[in-house]
Protein backbone atom coordinates (compact mmCIF):
# COMPACT_ATOMS: atom_id res chain seq x y z
CA UNK A 1 0.00 0.00 0.00
CA UNK A 2 1.21 3.48 -0.83
CA UNK A 3 2.25 5.43 2.30
CA UNK A 4 -0.16 8.18 3.38
CA UNK A 5 2.46 10.89 2.92
CA UNK A 6 2.88 9.93 -0.76
CA UNK A 7 -0.83 10.00 -1.62
CA UNK A 8 -2.30 13.05 -3.33
CA UNK A 9 -3.73 15.43 -0.69
CA UNK A 10 -7.27 16.68 -1.33
CA UNK A 11 -8.55 19.63 0.73
CA UNK A 12 -12.22 18.78 1.20
CA UNK A 13 -13.26 22.33 2.19
CA UNK A 14 -11.58 23.91 -0.85
CA UNK A 15 -13.09 21.25 -3.09
CA UNK A 16 -16.64 21.77 -1.84
CA UNK A 17 -16.26 25.56 -1.98
CA UNK A 18 -15.21 25.33 -5.63
CA UNK A 19 -18.21 23.16 -6.57
CA UNK A 20 -21.46 24.96 -7.42
CA UNK A 21 -24.65 23.63 -5.81
CA UNK A 22 -25.86 20.50 -7.56
CA UNK A 23 -28.37 17.68 -7.15
CA UNK A 24 -26.61 16.24 -4.15
CA UNK A 25 -26.44 19.62 -2.41
CA UNK A 26 -30.11 20.16 -3.20
CA UNK A 27 -31.01 16.77 -1.68
CA UNK A 28 -29.20 17.63 1.57
CA UNK A 29 -30.95 21.02 1.73
CA UNK A 30 -34.33 19.41 0.94
CA UNK A 31 -34.02 16.75 3.64
CA UNK A 32 -32.85 19.26 6.24
CA UNK A 33 -35.57 21.72 5.19
CA UNK A 34 -38.16 18.97 5.69
CA UNK A 35 -36.95 18.59 9.28
CA UNK A 36 -37.12 22.38 9.74
CA UNK A 37 -40.63 22.49 8.26
CA UNK A 38 -41.97 19.95 10.75
CA UNK A 39 -39.96 21.63 13.53
CA UNK A 40 -41.77 24.88 12.72
CA UNK A 41 -45.18 23.20 12.64
CA UNK A 42 -44.71 21.49 16.00
CA UNK A 43 -43.19 24.59 17.60
CA UNK A 44 -46.14 26.80 16.67
CA UNK A 45 -48.87 24.18 17.11
CA UNK A 46 -49.36 25.06 20.78
CA UNK A 47 -50.11 28.71 19.93
CA UNK A 48 -52.85 27.65 17.52
CA UNK A 49 -54.57 25.31 19.98
CA UNK A 50 -54.06 27.43 23.13
CA UNK A 51 -57.39 29.33 22.92
CA UNK A 52 -59.26 26.03 22.48
CA UNK A 53 -57.46 24.28 25.35
CA UNK A 54 -57.98 27.34 27.57
CA UNK A 55 -61.73 27.12 26.99
CA UNK A 56 -61.90 23.33 27.32
CA UNK A 57 -59.84 23.15 30.52
CA UNK A 58 -61.07 26.47 31.99
CA UNK A 59 -57.49 27.78 32.16
CA UNK A 60 -56.78 31.54 32.26
CA UNK A 61 -54.80 32.78 29.27
CA UNK A 62 -52.00 33.96 31.57
CA UNK A 63 -51.31 30.31 32.41
CA UNK A 64 -50.08 29.67 28.88
CA UNK A 65 -46.87 31.64 29.40
CA UNK A 66 -45.20 28.65 31.12
CA UNK A 67 -46.80 26.26 28.59
CA UNK A 68 -45.35 28.28 25.71
CA UNK A 69 -42.02 28.41 27.54
CA UNK A 70 -41.94 24.65 28.15
CA UNK A 71 -41.06 23.86 24.56
CA UNK A 72 -38.16 26.30 24.65
CA UNK A 73 -36.85 25.01 27.97
CA UNK A 74 -36.48 21.63 26.31
CA UNK A 75 -35.15 23.17 23.10
CA UNK A 76 -32.41 25.08 24.92
CA UNK A 77 -31.15 21.86 26.47
CA UNK A 78 -31.59 19.98 23.20
CA UNK A 79 -29.67 22.47 21.05
CA UNK A 80 -26.66 22.51 23.38
CA UNK A 81 -26.65 18.77 24.20
CA UNK A 82 -27.31 17.47 20.69
CA UNK A 83 -24.79 19.96 19.30
CA UNK A 84 -22.03 18.42 21.43
CA UNK A 85 -23.25 14.90 20.61
CA UNK A 86 -23.04 15.73 16.90
CA UNK A 87 -19.41 16.84 17.22
CA UNK A 88 -18.67 13.49 18.83
CA UNK A 89 -20.93 10.99 17.02
CA UNK A 90 -21.79 12.75 13.77
CA UNK A 91 -24.44 15.01 12.30
CA UNK A 92 -26.50 12.30 10.63
CA UNK A 93 -27.35 10.06 13.62
CA UNK A 94 -27.95 13.08 15.85
CA UNK A 95 -30.45 14.61 13.41
CA UNK A 96 -32.27 11.29 13.15
CA UNK A 97 -32.41 10.77 16.94
CA UNK A 98 -33.64 14.30 17.54
CA UNK A 99 -36.29 14.15 14.80
CA UNK A 100 -37.62 10.86 16.13
CA UNK A 101 -37.75 12.31 19.63
CA UNK A 102 -39.82 15.38 18.79
CA UNK A 103 -42.14 13.29 16.62
CA UNK A 104 -42.76 10.76 19.39
CA UNK A 105 -43.57 13.28 22.11
CA UNK A 106 -45.69 15.44 19.80
CA UNK A 107 -47.71 12.33 19.03
CA UNK A 108 -48.14 11.68 22.76
CA UNK A 109 -49.23 15.25 23.54
CA UNK A 110 -52.99 14.56 23.07
CA UNK A 111 -52.75 12.26 26.10
CA UNK A 112 -52.21 15.36 28.28
CA UNK A 113 -55.03 16.05 30.72
CA UNK A 114 -53.93 19.10 32.74
CA UNK A 115 -51.36 21.87 33.02
CA UNK A 116 -48.56 19.68 34.42
CA UNK A 117 -48.87 16.90 31.84
CA UNK A 118 -49.04 19.35 28.94
CA UNK A 119 -46.02 21.24 30.30
CA UNK A 120 -44.03 17.98 30.50
CA UNK A 121 -44.93 16.88 26.99
CA UNK A 122 -43.97 20.24 25.55
CA UNK A 123 -40.59 20.14 27.35
CA UNK A 124 -39.78 16.69 25.98
CA UNK A 125 -40.92 17.61 22.50
CA UNK A 126 -38.72 20.69 22.69
CA UNK A 127 -35.57 18.71 23.45
CA UNK A 128 -35.87 16.95 20.10
CA UNK A 129 -36.92 20.09 18.24
CA UNK A 130 -33.95 22.11 19.50
CA UNK A 131 -31.48 19.33 18.80
CA UNK A 132 -32.71 18.71 15.27
CA UNK A 133 -32.67 22.34 14.17
CA UNK A 134 -29.15 23.14 15.38
CA UNK A 135 -27.72 20.13 13.55
CA UNK A 136 -29.45 20.53 10.20
CA UNK A 137 -28.06 24.06 9.98
CA UNK A 138 -24.52 22.79 10.56
CA UNK A 139 -24.91 19.92 8.07
CA UNK A 140 -26.13 22.22 5.29
CA UNK A 141 -23.32 24.70 6.03
CA UNK A 142 -20.73 21.94 5.73
CA UNK A 143 -21.90 20.96 2.24
CA UNK A 144 -22.65 24.49 0.99
CA UNK A 145 -20.08 26.32 -1.17
CA UNK A 146 -18.89 29.47 0.57
CA UNK A 147 -20.28 31.74 -2.14
CA UNK A 148 -23.83 30.49 -1.62
CA UNK A 149 -23.58 29.44 2.01
CA UNK A 150 -25.90 32.09 3.43
CA UNK A 151 -28.52 31.36 0.78
CA UNK A 152 -28.57 27.59 1.30
CA UNK A 153 -28.60 27.87 5.09
CA UNK A 154 -31.37 30.46 4.88
CA UNK A 155 -33.43 28.26 2.57
CA UNK A 156 -33.22 25.59 5.24
CA UNK A 157 -34.12 28.07 7.97
CA UNK A 158 -36.98 29.46 5.87
CA UNK A 159 -38.67 26.07 6.03
CA UNK A 160 -39.22 26.69 9.75
CA UNK A 161 -41.61 29.63 9.28
CA UNK A 162 -43.07 27.77 6.28
CA UNK A 163 -44.21 25.19 8.82
CA UNK A 164 -46.09 28.03 10.50
CA UNK A 165 -47.58 29.21 7.19
CA UNK A 166 -48.98 25.75 6.45
CA UNK A 167 -49.64 25.04 10.10
CA UNK A 168 -51.95 28.00 10.66
CA UNK A 169 -54.69 27.16 8.14
CA UNK A 170 -54.19 23.40 8.63
CA UNK A 171 -54.54 23.73 12.40
CA UNK A 172 -57.66 25.88 12.02
CA UNK A 173 -59.17 23.16 9.80
CA UNK A 174 -58.17 20.28 12.10
CA UNK A 175 -59.42 22.05 15.23
CA UNK A 176 -62.80 22.77 13.65
CA UNK A 177 -63.26 19.23 12.29
CA UNK A 178 -61.49 16.94 14.77
CA UNK A 179 -60.50 18.95 17.86
CA UNK A 180 -57.17 20.26 19.09
CA UNK A 181 -55.73 16.77 19.56
CA UNK A 182 -55.61 16.22 15.80
CA UNK A 183 -53.03 19.00 15.41
CA UNK A 184 -50.51 17.04 17.48
CA UNK A 185 -51.37 13.71 15.87
CA UNK A 186 -50.41 15.16 12.50
CA UNK A 187 -47.43 16.99 14.03
CA UNK A 188 -46.11 13.75 15.53
CA UNK A 189 -46.82 11.26 12.77
CA UNK A 190 -45.12 13.31 10.06
CA UNK A 191 -41.66 13.49 11.75
CA UNK A 192 -41.74 9.76 12.52
CA UNK A 193 -42.40 9.07 8.84
CA UNK A 194 -39.58 11.46 7.93
CA UNK A 195 -37.16 9.49 10.13
CA UNK A 196 -37.50 6.54 7.75
CA UNK A 197 -36.58 8.76 4.81
CA UNK A 198 -33.62 10.23 6.69
CA UNK A 199 -32.33 6.75 7.49
CA UNK A 200 -32.29 5.94 3.79
CA UNK A 201 -31.17 9.21 2.25
CA UNK A 202 -29.44 11.62 4.68
CA UNK A 203 -25.63 11.63 4.26
CA UNK A 204 -23.09 12.29 6.96
CA UNK A 205 -21.00 15.45 6.74
CA UNK A 206 -17.92 14.61 4.70
CA UNK A 207 -15.96 17.30 6.55
CA UNK A 208 -16.84 15.64 9.84
CA UNK A 209 -15.75 12.21 8.55
CA UNK A 210 -12.38 13.56 7.43
CA UNK A 211 -11.73 15.51 10.64
CA UNK A 212 -12.68 12.57 12.84
CA UNK A 213 -11.00 10.01 10.55
CA UNK A 214 -14.17 8.07 11.23
CA UNK A 215 -14.36 5.92 8.07
CA UNK A 216 -12.19 4.47 5.34
CA UNK A 217 -11.10 6.61 2.41
CA UNK A 218 -13.44 4.83 0.04
CA UNK A 219 -16.47 6.07 1.98
CA UNK A 220 -15.22 9.66 1.94
CA UNK A 221 -14.38 9.35 -1.77
CA UNK A 222 -17.88 8.04 -2.51
CA UNK A 223 -19.48 11.01 -0.74
CA UNK A 224 -17.21 13.51 -2.49
CA UNK A 225 -17.96 11.90 -5.85
CA UNK A 226 -21.64 12.66 -5.19
CA UNK A 227 -21.07 16.15 -3.77
CA UNK A 228 -18.41 17.17 -6.35
CA UNK A 229 -18.81 14.74 -9.28
CA UNK A 230 -16.24 16.54 -11.47
CA UNK A 231 -13.49 16.51 -8.86
CA UNK A 232 -12.02 13.19 -10.00
CA UNK A 233 -11.14 11.92 -6.52
CA UNK A 234 -10.50 8.30 -5.61
CA UNK A 235 -10.17 6.21 -2.45
CA UNK A 236 -6.38 6.36 -2.87
CA UNK A 237 -6.30 10.11 -2.25
CA UNK A 238 -5.44 11.57 1.15
CA UNK A 239 -8.37 13.70 2.31
CA UNK A 240 -7.68 16.66 4.59
CA UNK A 241 -9.54 19.62 6.08
CA UNK A 242 -7.32 22.68 6.36
CA UNK A 243 -8.63 23.94 9.68
CA UNK A 244 -7.24 24.52 13.14
CA UNK A 245 -7.11 21.09 14.79
CA UNK A 246 -6.03 22.39 18.19
CA UNK A 247 -9.68 22.87 19.15
CA UNK A 248 -10.78 19.31 18.38
CA UNK A 249 -10.34 17.70 21.81
CA UNK A 250 -12.03 20.35 23.92
CA UNK A 251 -14.67 21.94 21.68
CA UNK A 252 -16.70 23.50 24.48
CA UNK A 253 -13.65 25.21 25.99
CA UNK A 254 -12.56 26.40 22.53
CA UNK A 255 -15.95 27.98 21.81
CA UNK A 256 -15.71 30.13 24.95
CA UNK A 257 -12.02 31.03 24.79
CA UNK A 258 -9.45 32.91 22.74
CA UNK A 259 -10.49 34.29 19.38
CA UNK A 260 -13.92 32.66 19.59
CA UNK A 261 -14.99 34.19 22.92
CA UNK A 262 -16.09 37.57 21.56
CA UNK A 263 -18.19 36.31 18.61
CA UNK A 264 -19.68 33.54 20.76
CA UNK A 265 -20.76 35.97 23.49
CA UNK A 266 -22.18 38.59 21.10
CA UNK A 267 -23.93 36.07 18.85
CA UNK A 268 -25.42 34.40 21.92
CA UNK A 269 -26.77 37.82 22.97
CA UNK A 270 -28.20 38.46 19.50
CA UNK A 271 -29.73 34.99 19.41
CA UNK A 272 -31.29 35.46 22.86
CA UNK A 273 -32.91 38.76 21.83
CA UNK A 274 -34.05 37.51 18.45
CA UNK A 275 -35.76 34.43 19.81
CA UNK A 276 -37.31 36.40 22.66
CA UNK A 277 -38.88 38.88 20.25
CA UNK A 278 -40.02 36.27 17.70
CA UNK A 279 -41.56 33.98 20.30
CA UNK A 280 -43.50 36.76 21.97
CA UNK A 281 -44.86 37.96 18.63
CA UNK A 282 -45.74 34.59 17.11
CA UNK A 283 -46.97 32.64 20.13
CA UNK A 284 -49.04 35.33 21.79
CA UNK A 285 -50.45 36.89 18.62
CA UNK A 286 -53.49 34.58 18.14
CA UNK A 287 -54.60 35.03 21.75
CA UNK A 288 -53.88 38.78 21.92
CA UNK A 289 -55.62 39.53 18.63
CA UNK A 290 -58.60 37.40 19.64
CA UNK A 291 -58.85 39.41 22.85
CA UNK A 292 -58.66 42.58 20.74
CA UNK A 293 -61.84 41.52 18.95
CA UNK A 294 -60.63 39.53 15.93
CA UNK A 295 -62.20 36.12 15.17
CA UNK A 296 -59.91 33.20 16.10
CA UNK A 297 -59.55 32.09 12.48
CA UNK A 298 -58.40 35.54 11.37
CA UNK A 299 -56.03 35.82 14.34
CA UNK A 300 -54.41 32.49 13.40
CA UNK A 301 -54.08 33.49 9.73
CA UNK A 302 -52.56 36.84 10.77
CA UNK A 303 -49.96 34.95 12.82
CA UNK A 304 -49.27 32.78 9.78
CA UNK A 305 -48.63 35.99 7.79
CA UNK A 306 -45.76 36.72 10.18
CA UNK A 307 -44.27 33.33 9.25
CA UNK A 308 -44.85 33.96 5.55
CA UNK A 309 -42.99 37.25 5.82
CA UNK A 310 -40.20 35.36 7.53
CA UNK A 311 -39.76 33.09 4.52
CA UNK A 312 -39.47 36.07 2.18
CA UNK A 313 -37.09 37.86 4.53
CA UNK A 314 -34.86 34.81 5.02
CA UNK A 315 -34.31 34.28 1.31
CA UNK A 316 -34.14 37.94 0.31
CA UNK A 317 -31.62 38.87 2.98
CA UNK A 318 -29.52 35.78 2.24
CA UNK A 319 -29.21 36.75 -1.43
CA UNK A 320 -28.21 40.28 -0.47
CA UNK A 321 -25.58 38.94 1.94
CA UNK A 322 -24.13 36.52 -0.62
CA UNK A 323 -24.01 39.24 -3.29
CA UNK A 324 -22.46 41.92 -1.08
CA UNK A 325 -20.16 39.42 0.69
CA UNK A 326 -21.00 41.16 3.95
CA UNK A 327 -23.30 40.70 6.93
CA UNK A 328 -23.91 44.44 7.33
CA UNK A 329 -27.41 44.11 5.75
CA UNK A 330 -28.28 41.88 8.72
CA UNK A 331 -27.64 44.80 11.06
CA UNK A 332 -29.94 47.03 8.99
CA UNK A 333 -32.67 44.39 9.04
CA UNK A 334 -32.57 44.19 12.84
CA UNK A 335 -33.10 47.95 13.05
CA UNK A 336 -36.04 47.73 10.63
CA UNK A 337 -37.61 44.92 12.67
CA UNK A 338 -37.69 47.07 15.81
CA UNK A 339 -39.88 49.67 14.10
CA UNK A 340 -42.10 47.16 12.28
CA UNK A 341 -42.93 45.22 15.44
CA UNK A 342 -43.66 48.42 17.33
CA UNK A 343 -46.35 49.28 14.76
CA UNK A 344 -48.34 46.04 15.11
CA UNK A 345 -50.44 47.17 18.05
CA UNK A 346 -51.49 50.35 16.25
CA UNK A 347 -52.91 48.54 13.19
CA UNK A 348 -55.75 46.38 14.54
CA UNK A 349 -58.29 48.92 13.21
CA UNK A 350 -57.68 47.69 9.63
CA UNK A 351 -57.22 44.11 8.41
CA UNK A 352 -55.07 45.10 5.39
CA UNK A 353 -52.87 47.34 7.53
CA UNK A 354 -52.49 44.62 10.16
CA UNK A 355 -51.57 41.97 7.59
CA UNK A 356 -49.08 44.34 5.97
CA UNK A 357 -47.24 45.38 9.14
CA UNK A 358 -47.21 41.83 10.53
CA UNK A 359 -45.79 40.58 7.22
CA UNK A 360 -43.07 43.24 7.22
CA UNK A 361 -42.21 42.42 10.84
CA UNK A 362 -41.82 38.77 9.82
CA UNK A 363 -39.61 39.73 6.89
CA UNK A 364 -37.33 41.71 9.18
CA UNK A 365 -37.01 39.71 12.40
CA UNK A 366 -37.45 36.13 11.12
CA UNK A 367 -35.21 36.94 8.17
CA UNK A 368 -32.64 38.19 10.67
CA UNK A 369 -32.90 34.99 12.70
CA UNK A 370 -32.29 32.76 9.67
CA UNK A 371 -29.25 34.73 8.57
CA UNK A 372 -27.91 34.95 12.11
CA UNK A 373 -27.82 31.14 11.98
CA UNK A 374 -25.96 31.32 8.66
CA UNK A 375 -23.49 33.80 10.16
CA UNK A 376 -22.91 31.53 13.16
CA UNK A 377 -21.85 28.60 10.98
CA UNK A 378 -19.06 30.67 9.41
CA UNK A 379 -17.41 31.55 12.72
CA UNK A 380 -16.23 28.08 13.78
CA UNK A 381 -14.11 25.34 12.17
CA UNK A 382 -15.60 21.88 11.55
CA UNK A 383 -14.32 20.36 14.81
CA UNK A 384 -16.34 22.73 16.98
CA UNK A 385 -19.01 24.03 14.59
CA UNK A 386 -21.93 22.07 16.03
CA UNK A 387 -20.88 22.88 19.58
CA UNK A 388 -20.65 26.60 18.80
CA UNK A 389 -23.84 26.80 16.77
CA UNK A 390 -25.63 24.57 19.28
CA UNK A 391 -24.74 26.88 22.17
CA UNK A 392 -25.75 30.00 20.24
CA UNK A 393 -29.07 28.40 19.40
CA UNK A 394 -29.39 27.03 22.92
CA UNK A 395 -29.00 30.51 24.40
CA UNK A 396 -31.50 31.67 21.80
CA UNK A 397 -33.96 29.13 23.15
CA UNK A 398 -33.47 30.62 26.61
CA UNK A 399 -34.47 33.92 25.04
CA UNK A 400 -37.51 32.13 23.63
CA UNK A 401 -38.45 31.06 27.16
CA UNK A 402 -38.26 34.72 28.17
CA UNK A 403 -40.40 35.66 25.17
CA UNK A 404 -43.07 33.17 26.16
CA UNK A 405 -43.14 34.47 29.74
CA UNK A 406 -43.05 38.13 28.69
CA UNK A 407 -46.61 37.76 27.43
CA UNK A 408 -47.78 36.68 30.87
CA UNK A 409 -45.88 39.58 32.47
CA UNK A 410 -47.43 42.09 30.07
CA UNK A 411 -50.94 40.79 30.77
CA UNK A 412 -50.39 40.85 34.53
CA UNK A 413 -49.07 44.41 34.26
CA UNK A 414 -52.17 45.45 32.35
CA UNK A 415 -50.28 46.83 29.33
CA UNK A 416 -52.50 47.69 26.38
CA UNK A 417 -51.79 46.02 23.03
CA UNK A 418 -49.74 48.77 21.36
CA UNK A 419 -47.53 49.23 24.45
CA UNK A 420 -46.75 45.49 24.45
CA UNK A 421 -45.53 45.56 20.86
CA UNK A 422 -43.50 48.77 21.27
CA UNK A 423 -41.65 47.23 24.22
CA UNK A 424 -41.24 43.93 22.35
CA UNK A 425 -39.59 45.55 19.32
CA UNK A 426 -37.04 47.70 21.15
CA UNK A 427 -34.51 44.93 22.03
CA UNK A 428 -33.91 44.29 18.33
CA UNK A 429 -31.81 47.48 18.33
CA UNK A 430 -29.44 45.88 20.85
CA UNK A 431 -29.26 42.74 18.67
CA UNK A 432 -28.20 44.96 15.77
CA UNK A 433 -25.28 46.28 17.83
CA UNK A 434 -24.27 42.77 18.91
CA UNK A 435 -24.09 41.53 15.31
CA UNK A 436 -22.22 44.66 14.22
CA UNK A 437 -19.39 43.96 16.69
CA UNK A 438 -19.40 40.14 16.57
CA UNK A 439 -16.58 39.64 14.08
CA UNK A 440 -13.57 37.83 15.51
CA UNK A 441 -10.73 40.15 16.52
CA UNK A 442 -8.23 38.07 14.52
CA UNK A 443 -10.43 37.99 11.42
CA UNK A 444 -9.10 40.09 8.57
CA UNK A 445 -11.93 39.09 6.25
CA UNK A 446 -15.64 39.59 6.22
CA UNK A 447 -17.87 37.00 7.90
CA UNK A 448 -18.87 35.28 4.65
CA UNK A 449 -15.19 34.75 3.84
CA UNK A 450 -14.41 32.82 7.00
CA UNK A 451 -15.29 29.47 5.47
CA UNK A 452 -13.12 30.26 2.48
CA UNK A 453 -10.27 31.17 4.83
CA UNK A 454 -10.53 27.70 6.41
CA UNK A 455 -9.86 26.16 3.03
CA UNK A 456 -6.57 27.96 2.44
Amino acid sequence: MEPASARKPVDVVALLDATPPNRFTASVVLLCAAVALLDGFDTLAISYVAPVIAAAWSMPKEAFGPIFAAHYIGAAAGAAAFGMLADRYGRRPTIIWATGMFGLFALLTPLSWDFDSLFTMRCLTGVGLGGAFANIIALVAEYAPARSGATLVSITCAAFPLGGVFGGPLSAYLIERYGWEAVFVVGGAAPLALVLILLLALPESVRYLVVRAAVAGRTVAALIQRAAPRAGVSADDRFVVAEDRSVARLPLRAVFAGAYLRPTALLCLASFITQMVIVFVILWMPMLLKDAGLPLGRAIVTAATFSLGGIVGSLLLARIIDRTRSYRPLVVMYVASAFAIALIGFCTFSAPALFAVVGVAGVAIVGSQANLSAYSTTVYPTQIRNTGVGWIMGVGRVGAIAGALVGTAFLNAGFVLHVQYVIAGAPALLAALAVAFAQRRDARVRPTDLVEANAR
